[in-house]
């Protein structure tokens, strides 16, 4: 199983460009990845996507647009305010034994968190939160697909798309389970495994809170025995900026878990040719 997850760049310009989802269609069909997980799909160019990937083999999609046409039309607060363009867009290859796809709809009266005080469904862009599943032969596999918010723009609503997905995952997702997406985490990464959020060098609650979130994302969720699956197959030393995903950064990320057996994992450094991010490719032994 290869799983394929790319930020394609469509917040800039909002309206999103035909020529580079084109591009993007055509960069897919040459890698025909069996999962595929886009970020940053424009909302007024759904049926765009849908169409294209449909021609190139990617029937079983399901999406999180409908959630950014709706509120981006919102005069309710703070919706007014938020720029609800985008959202995210999962699919599978017709050839891929995996078959089903289906949109998830999380709930906050059902669940581990149903006697919580939060109901660890925080955010004002629900729209970057894609979970879905599909059956692979006898095995459901749990996919999600999230885009964080950078937080120099939106500050506390990058922390709580990433402690929204930890906590739903950490709490209620049924192993085996594929998280991947544009995380905008972390700062750096030493050779020794350590993990450098950003504002770590700040004292505040707010930062204490901010390095907690990103450090859990990205290597907490091994408690239920998933894997940050590049650094699973690479290690940390000696991995240098040729193996970032946009600018110097390792911000697009693949975890899972560990029974989907990965074996490989790699920044395609072709994407760049038409998105400002890499796309991240891992393959599976199921």
């Amino acid at each position: 199983m290869q799983v394929l997850a790319w930020n394609v760049q469509e917040a800039f310009p909002w309206q999103g460009s035909r020529d580079r989802i084109q591009r993007q269609v055509e960069f897919i069909d040459e890698n025909q990845p069996d999962v595929l997980l886009l970020n940053e799909v424009t909302a007024g160019k759904r049926e765009l996507w849908r169409d294209s990937l449909r021609e190139v083999g990617y029937s079983e999609v399901v999406d999180s647009l409908d959630w950014a046409k709706t509120l981006g039309n919102s005069n309710i607060p703070p919706h007014e305010d938020i720029n609800h363009v985008n959202g995210n867009l999962t699919a599978l290859h017709d050839d891929f034994r995996g078959e089903n796809l289906t949109r998830q709809s999380p709930s906050i009266r059902e669940g581990a968190w149903e006697h919580a005080e939060q109901k660890d469904w925080d955010t004002n862009f629900p729209e970057k939160i894609l979970p879905a599943t599909f059956e692979l032969e006898t095995t459901e596999i749990e996919v999600w697909n999230v885009r964080a918010v950078p937080g120099n723009d939106w500050g506390t609503e990058k922390v709580k798309i990433l402690e929204t997905t930890y906590n739903r995952i950490r709490k209620a997702a049924e192993p085996p389970v594929l998280l991947a997406g544009d995380f905008n985490a972390p700062q750096d990464e030493l050779e020794d495994g350590t993990i450098v959020p950003w504002r770590s060098d700040d004292d505040s609650e707010l930062s204490e809170r901010w390095t907690t979130a990103e450090r859990n994302l990205l290597n907490g969720l091994t408690e239920i025995g998933m894997v940050d699956v590049f650094r699973q197959i690479h290690g940390y030393e000696g991995v240098g900026v040729v193996e970032t995903s946009h600018d110097t950064f390792r911000f697009d990320h693949l975890i899972a878990s560990e029974a989907l057996n990965p074996n490989d994992c790699y920044y395609d450094h072709d994407g760049f040719e038409c998105s400002d991010h890499a796309p991240i490719i891992g393959n599976f032994r199921v």
